[in-house]
């Protein structure tokens, strides 16, 4: 299928993201919506299953660190971002809360004009845990709601420790309490991430609000062409984190340069412009300013099945996720073994001792175990 799509001036791109012209006939999770605007190019988005719109570009805020990531949001808020993605195991949300306020109190955004997204982390799975994880997220991030709030991992630990199984607790139970975040007015919409298909479809057996996004890692090098199409024929909509491999064998990749050299663009910006062919958000994470604009300038240069052939030449099935306690992708085979072996030796600790990662860096991040909520 040769498509070749032709966008507004790349100029205009990098001020306000653009992405590609709305599709007939698309399931609602992978809508494309075009807001109308005489004066620049508009943003592009994804029309949600729960009927928010969410910008096919964002900014992501992993491995940012504290000093410098609030800069990188307010640059990117001024260059014309409209999404920012953020989690409370980031330990930045914060910094990030802060240059949010300042970004509407100067009027370069308004809070309903852009998308922020965060993540409840692993120990997070009762109703009640829930819930305190959300109103420490809004109360870092400044903000009254979240537009997407994520199940950060596919598994449940007891709260304050990592990798310790909590057996009276359930995805199923979290997700009932994130519904209720959704009727609380706290999440506009809600979602998971690191889901793999099996998990996905336990989890849609028992939902009342079906997740809205799964965010998993994508990349040339591991594009997970039968997830994404399994989440998008369930009206899931797919956001790509990492989707510049963390630089590792993508950006320097034969392929890759091929596509970019007839194409007049980097490798990054090929990179990217590829995932959101599939109809894929994408969250690359710069501090650069220069870089930031460069990542949402990848709609003013044209596409077609020569360059999708290109990049499929880079796939290789590698991840540079390390997480040892993920199901998904190639390292989830890899943790069926290195799992029960981390348990065992992190298990005398938590007899003692007590972890918050959701304030990681600050007061209340160790505890003793008898002296922990």
């Amino acid at each position: 299928r040769a498509r070749v799509v032709m966008l507004a001036s790349r100029s205009a791109a990098a001020v306000s993201p653009a992405f590609l012209s709305a599709r007939a006939g698309r399931p609602s999770a992978r809508r494309v919506v075009m807001a109308s605007s005489a004066t620049s190019t508009p943003p592009r988005t994804i029309r949600l299953s729960s009927g928010t719109d969410m910008p096919l570009v964002g900014l992501g805020t992993w491995q940012a660190p504290r000093g410098v990531v609030g800069a990188a949001v307010a640059d990117a808020l001024r260059l014309g971002y409209r999404h920012i993605d953020c989690a409370a195991a980031y330990a930045n949300e914060t910094e990030v809360g802060a240059a949010l306020r300042e970004a509407f109190a100067s009027g370069t955004a308004t809070r309903d004009g852009v998308f922020v997204t965060s993540k409840l982390w692993n120990d997070r799975r009762r109703p009640d845990d829930v819930r305190d994880g959300l109103a420490q997220t809004l109360e870092d991030l400044q903000l009254e709601y979240v537009d997407l709030y994520l199940i950060h991992w596919p598994v449940v630990w007891k709260r304050g420790t990592l990798m310790q199984d909590d057996a009276r607790a359930s995805i199923a139970e979290c997700w009932a309490a994130m519904e209720g975040l959704v009727r609380d007015g706290k999440a506009r919409a809600i979602g998971v991430s690191n889901f793999n298909q099996d998990e996905l479809a336990a989890l849609l057996s028992t939902a009342t609000i079906a997740p809205a996004v799964n965010q998993i890692e994508l990349h040339p090098r591991l594009p997970q062409k039968e997830l994404v199409a399994f989440c998008q024929s369930k009206g899931i909509a797919v956001t790509a984190y990492s989707p510049l491999a963390r630089g590792s064998g993508v950006l320097d990749h034969p392929a890759m340069a091929e596509v970019a050299a007839r194409r007049g663009v980097s490798t990054a910006q090929a990179a990217l412009r590829w995932n959101v062919e599939r109809d894929v958000v994408v969250i690359p994470k710069s501090i650069t300013p220069s870089r930031i604009a460069a990542n949402a300038d990848i709609f003013a240069f044209e596409w077609d099945e020569r360059d999708t052939e290109a990049v499929a030449r880079v796939e290789d099935g590698v991840s540079t996720a390390t997480s040892p306690w993920s199901t998904s992708g190639p390292i989830g085979a890899r943790n069926r073994w290195i799992k029960p072996i981390i348990q065992l030796l992190l298990w005398p600790v938590f007899l003692v001792a007590r972890v918050d990662v959701q304030k990681m860096g600050r007061k209340g991040f160790l505890s003793w175990a008898w002296s922990a909520k």
